[in-house]
């Protein structure tokens, strides 16, 4: 009897323990979520770095199929822009169409340092007072707020070109260098940022309203972007 009763106990641990084998298996034998190994990151594009003459060079021949757009800001004026769609086709394309939408209107620059960069086109921007967020810094914008994470909903891919971050040009952001995150949120340079160079991508330049660039303060809002010519997508 005693020996019965030891054998249906090791019956009944070896049950236990298949059982507690299996359980940490999902149907088909794939390891649980925990067990996984870490996925693997993308590889990303090595950063090109550019000459002065061979940026030139990318600029004179990005000019002569500009799109022209005049971006309006909330008592500043008028910014004459020209985009580049031989340079970064999908950014232009993406920038224009939101244009077109009426997407940045009213929405605010929502992260401004002085002799760096003016950024925008968060639309969660569109319902913060301007004046709230005009002496705060970026860090408490985006705490208190919450700006600076939010877009379109649409990504594209990010293009290399050899169009460098000088004052006055356009880049996207990014949630991290070259990474394919750009969505609406673009910067204007706000001086010579040749570390940007190759991390993000240069779509545009101001070409008449520096003065108003260099005027931009957190919590302007832009009330309009008018693509002028050529039709474009």
């Amino acid at each position: 009897m005693r020996n019965a009763i030891l054998g249906l106990l090791a019956l009944i641990c070896v049950a236990i323990g298949v059982s507690a084998i299996t359980s940490h298996l999902h149907p088909g034998g794939s390891l649980g979520p925990e067990d996984q190994p870490p996925a693997q990151q993308p590889k990303l594009p090595p950063k090109m770095k550019v000459s002065a003459a061979d940026s030139d060079a990318a600029f004179a021949q990005a000019e002569k199929s500009a799109v022209q757009i005049v971006m309006t800001i909330k008592n500043r004026g008028d910014l004459d822009i020209d985009l580049f769609p031989t340079a970064a086709p999908k950014t232009v394309s993406q920038f224009v169409s939101l244009s077109k939408k009426g997407f940045y209107n009213g929405l605010l620059f929502h992260r401004v340092i002085p002799g760096f960069v003016a950024q925008g086109g968060d639309p969660n921007s569109r319902s913060v007072s301007g004046s709230a967020i005009a002496n705060l810094t970026d860090q408490e914008v985006a705490q208190k707020y919450g700006l600076g994470k939010n877009g379109s909903g649409h990504s594209i891919v990010f293009e290399q070109n050899k169009l460098t971050n000088q004052p006055g040009t356009l880049a996207m952001a990014l949630s991290s260098p070259r990474t394919d995150s750009a969505d609406s949120q673009f910067f204007i340079n706000l001086a010579d940022n040749t570390h940007l160079d190759g991390d993000y991508c240069v779509f545009g330049r101001v070409t008449n309203g520096m003065s108003i660039v260099n005027n931009i303060h957190q919590g302007d809002r832009i009330t309009s972007i008018k693509v002028l010519s050529p039709a474009t997508k």
